[in-house]
């Protein structure tokens, strides 16, 4: 599990060229999915916390 404050130290435009490239991962993990290539199923679960992590983290620097 990351450390709490991983996204701490980083800016709302950081934050939302993370969350972008999270959600392309996603995406591409979803599809391999769908087709039977992707092994590891919980990598989509931990993307998708991840996702939601840096969103809050945004939505907290935003509402300073």
């Amino acid at each position: 599990m990351p450390p709490k404050n991983e996204f701490a130290g980083m800016n709302a435009k950081e934050l939302l060229a993370m969350i972008a490239e999270e959600r392309a991962k996603l995406r591409d993990m979803t599809l391999k999915l769908s087709v039977g290539q992707l092994r590891a199923v919980r990598t989509v679960r931990e993307t998708k916390k991840r996702i939601a992590r840096l969103e809050t983290q945004r939505s907290a620097i935003t509402s300073l």
